[in-house]
């Protein structure tokens, strides 16, 4: 949603600094925004400085965008040079993406990179296609994904079996670790997060080792997406945004009794405009828990699921009978994680992800959206 800020000295400094880009303090709220680009021209006495578009964290123009911008293929925010990096109070870099008018054209386009990707568009944003910065299995993580500082706690030691990771906690909690068969304790879950910027989830704890090595991997959160436009927002039949997490892996060396890693939690998703219409997919939900092993292997988490946005992704199952513990499931919708099983013999499961967090601003229509979204 575009808001005006008029602050009288923002044409002077920027005339007396001799600087394109900076950051300016938003209007009345204390919140420090970035200016893009623009004229040195000073304001009319009736108009405005600079127009701002966003309210989780504005970004300003000192000169509106123009033109029409197509998102085709993949996109790496670390590395498309229609990137603009802008900072943002609390918060990661975004990836900054701006035209009149946005299309996110048909196909799929994987969203990795270290920023978030914000697409802001004066006029409308319509999405044909899909924008995923999920992340999956261990080969691809979203953008933006598995911030620093929240990551579930891994599960304890023990030679003879270890006990489970955490699922990722964001916008709900992750699963708690099963515990391994000889009483190591599987990890408990960490809080769920106040979300005040844009930003990605918190990756699955490593599952406990019960001979050095042995404990499965955590799954990668889901990335960062924000959709923010003048006028409109599209999401056509068959298009979605989405930003899940991975599955949890399985114990990692199958002869020696290592537990499952926690599933990923969901990303983010902003979408703000004044009218937006979901009639495809947004979807920002947890991954499985990795299953535990003894003499064998376990399974790994399933990833947190997308186009199914009201299926939860299925826990990995232990090596079988006695040996391991099943993984716990990912959230989805209104259905919390589940914590993985204990083991009577070898590493118990990893936790399940919670689900992510999706924010709107404005009059939304739509229902295949999962987690339920909250309103700016």
């Amino acid at each position: 949603m575009r808001w005006s800020c008029s602050v009288v000295l923002l044409a002077g400094c920027h005339s007396l600094l001799g600087i394109e880009d900076f950051q300016t303090q938003g209007p009345g709220d204390g919140s420090v925004v970035d200016v893009v680009g623009g004229s040195d021209a000073a304001p009319d006495a009736f108009g405005d400085a600079s127009a701002c578009f966003g309210t989780l964290s504005p970004i300003c123009f000192t000169s509106l965008p123009t033109g029409t911008v197509t998102i085709t293929g993949n996109l790496n925010t670390s590395t498309d040079p229609r990137c603009v990096t802008r900072t943002q109070p609390g918060g990661p870099a975004l990836c900054v993406i701006a035209g009149a008018t946005i299309t996110v054209a048909a196909g799929t386009s994987i969203v990795t990179g270290s920023p978030p990707l914000v697409l802001i568009a004066t006029q409308s944003i319509d999405v044909i296609g899909s924008l995923n910065a999920s992340s999956a299995g261990m080969t691809t993580i979203g953008a933006g994904a598995d911030v620093a500082g929240c990551g579930g706690a891994p599960g304890g030691a023990m030679d003879n079996g270890g006990g489970g990771g955490a699922g990722g906690s964001f916008g709900a909690a992750g699963g708690r670790g099963g515990n391994g068969g000889s009483g190591a304790q599987g990890a408990a879950p960490g809080s769920v997060i106040a979300v005040a910027a844009i930003r990605g989830g918190c990756a699955g704890g490593t599952g406990g080792d019960g001979q050095p090595m042995s404990g499965g991997a955590g799954g990668s959160s889901g990335g960062a997406i924000a959709l923010i436009a003048g006028a409109m927002i599209q999401i056509d039949t068959g298009g979605g945004v989405f930003a899940s997490g991975a599955g949890g892996r399985p114990n990692n060396n199958v002869q020696n009794r290592g537990a499952g890693g926690g599933g990923g939690s969901g990303g983010m998703i902003v979408l703000d405009a004044p009218s937006i219409s979901v009639v495809g997919t947004v979807t920002a939900n947890g991954g499985g828990g990795g299953g535990g092993g003894d003499a064998g292997g376990g399974q790994p988490g399933g990833d947190g699921t997308t186009t199914q946005y009201n299926q939860v992704a299925n826990g990995g199952t232990r090596e079988g009978g006695t040996h391991g513990g099943d993984g716990g499931a990912g959230g989805a919708t209104t259905q919390a994680s589940n914590d993985g099983q204990g083991a009577v013999n070898g590493g118990g499961g990893g936790g399940g992800g919670g689900v992510g967090v999706i924010r709107v601003k404005g009059t939304l229509t739509g229902s295949r959206i999962s987690p339920a979204p909250t309103q700016l």
